[in-house]
């Protein structure tokens, strides 16, 4: 059954130990770098059973201010709208680092047999092992 989804994505620019005003600039500018490099992956990236319907880069870069030794991070989100052929197809486009938040557009209602539940874990199963591995 395809299952339609909005997916948020947070990338992330960090600044070194500086605290000058108007490195803040140059912070937003690579966030914004960052992310208009991370966009053109998602968007000739090959992912099997998913296609990409819209990618929204237009909200605003924000800063997270650093306590005492933590420096100061500037996030640069991304909304895209995805058709997948299955749930277990979205499961690569929720395990990034960059992932925040994902909303279920069509059906409004999933019936999922005991197969697919199966199938499903043993999919995360397989990406969690690989993670740890590359780590």
């Amino acid at each position: 059954m395809p299952v339609k989804a909005k997916i948020r994505y947070d990338f992330k620019a960090e600044t070194g130990t500086r605290k000058f005003f108007w490195k803040r600039s140059d912070l937003l500018e690579a966030a914004k770098k960052v992310r208009n490099q991370k966009v053109t992956l998602l968007r000739n990236l090959p992912l099997q059973g998913i296609n990409v319907e819209t990618l929204n880069v237009d909200h605003e870069v924000y800063l997270i201010p650093g306590d005492g030794q933590k420096q100061t991070t500037a996030y640069a989100p991304v909304e895209m709208v995805v058709e997948a052929d299955s749930l277990e197809d979205l499961m690569p486009l929720t395990l990034r680092e960059e992932f925040r938040k994902i909303k279920i557009l069509e059906p409004n209602q999933l019936l999922v047999s005991n197969n697919e539940v199966e199938r499903f874990i043993f999919r995360v199963n397989e990406e969690y092992r690989s993670e740890i591995e590359e780590l």
